[in-house]
């Protein structure tokens, strides 16, 4: 028969896996090493995209009075401070006509990103987009910067709706 005092005494057992081992810490950093490398590149990948959509965005506003202003008077206007006045922005220097101002035939329209304040890929680069049949359709493409720095909907020329 046992005593009640037998009975009350606490029995230490040991948990197997209790303890953190420096392999698992070490499997653990490794893993968190191998997420930032992946994330860290793509993150630049989205910064430099969406500073060139704030161009591509610029001159979606411009077309839009651009194609009224063809619409108007079947010509081109002499420069794009006539129908547009928000021809820049934080990571966009400018955006003006090159090609077609006053004209009836094909226009475009040029982007130029600014040398400061943007990533190194895209600083100082342009982007076009033109018509060639008075405003009804637009297509974008890279001007100076690489095509794969643009967002997916001005690669390849890809025609975009008015």
């Amino acid at each position: 028969m046992h005593s009640v005092s037998e009975a009350t005494e606490p029995v230490e057992t040991k948990r197997p896996g209790s303890r953190v081992s420096w392999v698992n810490v070490l499997a653990l950093l490794a893993i968190l090493g191998i997420v930032a490398a992946v994330w860290i590149p793509s993150r630049g990948d989205y910064t430099h995209r969406s500073q060139n959509s704030e161009a591509i965005a610029l001159m979606v506003s411009a077309r839009t009075s651009l194609s009224e202003y063809f619409a108007n008077h079947q010509k081109w206007p002499e420069s794009l401070d006539k129908v547009f006045s928000g021809a820049s922005g934080k990571f966009t220097e400018s955006v003006r006509i090159t090609r077609g101002a006053g004209g009836t035939g094909e226009i475009e329209l040029t982007a130029t990103m600014r040398t400061q304040g943007v990533d190194r890929r895209v600083a100082g680069m342009t982007v076009l987009m033109g018509s060639p049949d008075g405003g009804k359709t637009w297509t974008c493409k890279p001007g100076t910067i690489l095509e794969k720095h643009l967002p997916g909907a001005c690669r390849t020329g890809q025609a975009t709706s008015p």
